[in-house]
């Protein structure tokens, strides 16, 4: 499939369902939260959740502190979904609205989890 196919089935998804209505939905990220706490502890350490989209990881990282955190999806609506989520919260976050197989990162990461999208 395309990219620009790929991207119009996961705007599609996001626009049409509701967080409940998708098998992934996940209210407490656990255990990647755990997983994340133990190879990334400090709060400077910079993470980008590849296919995050509305994953509630995000909230759990900022509420625990994080401060240089990333969510890369390619879907621009499940982005905005957690950014409407996070309110104020979610000016701390970089989004990125692109193809992960294509996407050339500005910067290192301490952590890039896979969080079921690639494997």
């Amino acid at each position: 499939m395309s990219t620009p196919d790929r991207q119009s089935h996961w705007q599609n998804v996001y626009l049409s369902k509701g967080e409940q209505e998708v098998s992934w939905t996940q209210p407490d990220p656990e255990p990647s939260l755990g997983l994340i706490q133990n190879y990334a502890p400090s709060v400077m350490a910079s993470i980008v959740d590849v296919g995050g989209g509305a994953s509630r990881l995000v909230d759990a990282l900022a509420g625990r502190g994080y401060e240089s955190l990333t969510v890369l999806d390619l879907s621009e609506a499940a982005l905005a979904a957690a950014r409407e989520r996070l309110g104020a919260r979610a000016a701390q976050v970089q989004w990125i609205a692109a193809d992960a197989t294509k996407w050339q990162p500005e910067k290192p990461f301490d952590l890039w989890p896979d969080r079921a999208a690639f494997h």
